[in-house]
């Protein structure tokens, strides 16, 4: 045989090779894309609850025409709730591995499942969008899937800018570099953005964020406990109208950190602001945060939709009132059973306020017990058979009191004379609280612990029922 004919033939088995081998690794890469999706709507599910119909999200494969060497496909992302629906189209050209070709041009052989170049499709939805970022693309994705489920994805947003007939809105674009493993099941993303400023058709209102910072890390164990930690950072936000009392935040930090096993939710949200200012006024940073604990959320978006249901067959529109029949009664009843069937417990804090002088906080939380399935009493008396315990703490700080008073003044004369006052109304109030139990000195702070448990209240040590509590708190108000 020639040796031309032996190198043919050579050649050939290697493409047919090549092309079997990339036929079954665009059949992989399908699998993989279409499990990704299933736990993704799994997900969804499980954090906005399945029986929340009034608010949807969905993300479907509306077409899938897998050829040898590439993939042409499309996603819908379908977001719904009681009033309108909106569907997001996204387009994908797919080439399939082990050496796919856009690769191989740019000077790369490392072996892939897939490369993929995903746009946006500009449809009703979006049109917006599209006019804004005029003639450029909104949403660019480069994704890189390797052997195992791991790889890293480049989501380029285009600068924006429009006109509306009630607002205006500029958007200086940015980028979300997304790395994923564990066969797509866990991730780490950062995205970075420099502005995002929107204001009123006149001018008069403007809120301005800069320098936005986004990350996140999701993780997938063994036993299918999803953790999550994200955040969101801002150098500064402005929210501005015509007076001169513009609101400036220095340093915005949010912080989301959860972690769910089948329906029970643990998630710590807080909010941190290094400085607050309100014009020419001062008032320091706040902390505000809140917490859940042992939370069945899906039993919960059940009881939601049970109220909502019975609302529409009251015919009561959204937020008015209507009066609740027994039945109505037993079926709540019903629903909120495995609501507090996991003992959840849920909190307001850190809520702290600092200044130069001094620091004020406050927490609230309350943990709940399981009730009964069989006994349904009214819901009224639900509270005391359902809360297992109630917390109050508060510290006010009487030298940080004073100072956020005294900085409303105009001048220094007036700012003297404000705190002036304010020391009288803050001497007042704490001293009388003091006769009657419900707060203790502890140097220039006032500090204030209610604790409610088996039907009895505990006021900074000092043990009560729950109707002399009531009693003494109402004698104060009096």
């Amino acid at each position: 045989m020639k040796k031309s004919a032996v190198i043919a033939a050579a050649l050939v088995l290697v493409a047919a090779a090549y092309s079997g081998a990339s036929w079954y690794v665009g059949m992989k890469s399908e699998h993989m894309i279409r499990d990704a999706l299933d736990r993704a709507n799994a997900r969804i599910v499980s954090a906005m609850g399945p029986d929340l119909e009034a608010h949807r999200v969905r993300i479907d494969v509306s077409e899938y025409r897998r050829g040898v060497f590439s993939t042409h496909a499309r996603y819908t992302v379908t977001i719904a709730d009681r009033d309108d629906t909106a569907e997001f189209g996204i387009t994908d050209h797919m080439q399939h591995g082990p050496f796919p070709w856009a690769q191989v041009r740019q000077g790369s052989f490392e072996p892939l499942l897939a490369y993929s170049r995903s746009q946006l499709v500009d449809t009703e939805a979006v049109k917006r969008w599209f006019d804004a970022a005029r003639g450029a693309m909104p949403l660019e994705i480069a994704t890189r899937i390797r052997f195992g489920g791991v790889g890293e994805s480049q989501w380029v947003f285009a600068p924006l800018e429009w006109a509306a007939d009630d607002e205006r809105l500029s958007f200086s674009g940015g980028r979300i570099d997304l790395q994923f493993s564990n066969e797509m099941r866990d991730s780490e993303a950062r995205g970075d953005f420099a502005s995002l400023v929107v204001r009123d058709a006149g001018g008069s209102e403007t809120v301005a964020l800069k320098d936005i910072v986004l990350r996140s890390r999701s993780t997938t164990a063994a036993d299918e406990t999803m953790q999550t930690h994200a955040t969101l950072e801002a150098a500064s936000l402005l929210i501005a109208d015509m007076s001169d009392d513009d609101v400036t935040v220095e340093k915005i930090r949010a912080t989301l950190e959860s972690s769910q096993k089948g329906a029970l939710v643990d998630a710590t949200l807080r909010y941190d602001f290094d400085r607050v200012r309100v014009g020419e006024i001062d008032l320091g940073s706040v902390t505000l945060g809140g917490r859940v604990n042992q939370f069945n959320y899906e039993a919960f978006s059940a009881l939601v939709a049970e109220y909502d249901a019975i609302a529409d067959e009251h015919g009561a529109a959204e937020g008015e009132d209507f009066e609740l029949t027994e039945d109505d009664n037993a079926r709540l009843y019903a629903r909120l059973v495995p609501v507090l069937a996991s003992s959840p417990a849920i909190a307001l804090q850190p809520v702290q306020w600092r200044n130069d002088k001094g620091e004020s906080s406050l927490a609230l939380s309350a943990a709940f017990q399981a009730i009964p399935p069989a006994a349904q009493p009214g819901l009224d008396a639900l509270p005391v058979q359902a809360l297992r315990e109630l917390r109050f703490e508060m510290i006010l700080s009487r030298a940080m009191f004073l100072q956020a008073f005294a900085q409303t003044g105009a001048d220094e004369a007036e700012r003297q004379q404000l705190e002036m006052v304010a020391a009288m109304l803050f001497d007042q109030y704490v001293d009388s609280l003091e006769e009657q139990g419900l707060v203790q000195r502890d140097g220039d702070r006032a500090h204030l612990v209610i604790v409610y448990a088996d039907n009895g209240v505990d006021v900074n040590g000092q043990v009560m029922s729950l109707e002399e509590f009531l009693l003494l708190f109402s004698d104060f108000l009096i």
